[in-house]
């Protein structure tokens, strides 16, 4: 309540909106001068050099992004690995893939040049001749101590067609677990 003998002014509808129209005034006001003050940045003052001739603006080269465009390092698939990976491209030291008849049998031995014992699995694959494509094979895993060699076999691991294809090998080395 207040105290007595205070003129009390009341809110009146008519009193609200001229408070309102006054802080939109004031709102508007305030961003005009901003943007005005902003839009007056980075630019050059004009100058007359006396040559006719309008004055132009300086802008320092800016950085730009380009796509990469190096190419990577082209490695060689059958390449041994780096990160003392054991190559086992040279194990397979012998081998024989004959046909008999319409069966194809291998015959090879394996040889570990390693200080560590390795499980190798030798790949012995029928391919056709015309297209690469695989008729048939054999996949066979041999454990071969450190230093030492093993003998391969696969008697009769394909029958079919023995015109038109070739007998393929390969060797890898089964991951430590």
């Amino acid at each position: 309540m207040p105290p007595k003998g205070a003129i009390r002014l009341r809110q009146t509808p008519h009193r609200r909106s001229v408070a309102r129209y006054g802080l939109r005034l004031a709102a508007l006001t305030l961003s005009t001068v901003t943007v005005a003050t902003l839009s007056g940045c980075g630019q050059p003052s004009p100058s007359d050099s006396g040559d006719g001739v309008d004055a132009t603006v300086s802008v320092a080269l800016q950085p730009t992004l380009r796509p990469d465009t190096s190419t990577p390092d082209i490695v060689d698939p059958s390449a041994p690995s780096s990160g003392g990976l054991f190559d086992a491209s040279q194990a397979l030291v012998s081998q024989a893939c004959t046909a008999t008849g319409e069966a194809w049998s291998f015959t090879g031995r394996v040889e570990n040049t390693d200080t560590t014992e390795h499980a190798f699995t030798v790949g012995v694959f029928i391919t056709a001749t015309a297209d690469g494509s695989e008729v048939g094979g054999k996949e066979i895993v041999v454990t071969v101590p450190a230093g030492g060699s093993a003998p391969v076999a696969a008697k009769n691991f394909f029958t079919g067609r023995t015109k038109g294809v070739e007998c393929l090998t390969g060797v890898t080395v089964k991951a430590d677990d």
